[in-house]
């Protein structure tokens, strides 16, 4: 006869086993999405996500029944709000303005490239979808505050209303869609889109400078 406390143990185990195994199916679809997205396919099927990810369509639907959730849980896999371009060190923060512009592109092109393929396949969904909407307000408001502590020095300079203005301009002007704009159309390089991006990311700056003097 099985004692209820090995019945219990054995039902925890079972359970502990069942959640691992939705996470591995879960990180795989997701992983399966990814990689078909940076090959080139903006909204790959489901059939085409499933046979990648080694699983039913079935099961793909039984992880993300709605639509945007895949989207969703892509998106939050390359661009988790928490750890948006970290800022650098204090003693860079306090450095001059031109190396802290200079590594902030930097990070940034790497960060706008990687998610290119994916950010077009969720612009695709996100009029009808609530769940993208929501997420590109959160990453969004997570970006302002690192731009923020990016160029903390040179928005303290300014009144308390005019930084929020301020914060606003900055983190638009390096937002995806001023990227895509600099790439496409015509077609630029990334270095060229980066000199583009440092120019005008600079010219803000001293603008910003000459309001608070």
């Amino acid at each position: 006869m099985v004692s209820r406390s090995t019945s219990g143990l054995s039902s925890a185990k079972s359970a502990d086993g069942r959640r691992q195994r939705t996470q591995v199916t879960r990180g795989n679809i997701v992983s399966a999405c990814i990689a078909l997205q940076n090959e080139g396919s903006a909204r790959p099927s489901a059939q085409q996500i499933a046979e990648r990810a080694g699983v039913s369509i079935r099961t793909l639907f039984l992880h993300f029944p709605e639509k945007g959730q895949l989207t969703q849980a892509v998106l939050d896999e390359l661009t988790p709000p928490e750890s948006i371009e970290p800022p650098p060190a204090k003693s860079v923060l306090h450095g001059a303005v031109d190396v802290r512009v200079a590594q902030f592109i930097d990070m940034r092109a790497q960060a706008l490239e990687r998610m290119t393929p994916h950010r077009r396949a969720s612009n695709a969904m996100i009029e009808t979808s609530p769940l993208l909407q929501k997420h590109r307000l959160r990453v969004r408001k997570a970006f302002r505050d690192v731009v923020g502590q990016w160029f903390a020095t040179e928005l303290e300079q300014v009144s308390a209303e005019a930084r929020q203005k301020w914060l606003v301009a900055l983190a638009t002007l390096v937002d995806w869609e001023m990227w895509q704009s600099l790439r496409t159309y015509p077609n630029r390089s990334i270095p060229e889109a980066k000199d583009c991006l440092t120019l005008l990311l600079k010219a803000a700056l001293r603008q910003m400078e000459a309001e608070g003097s």
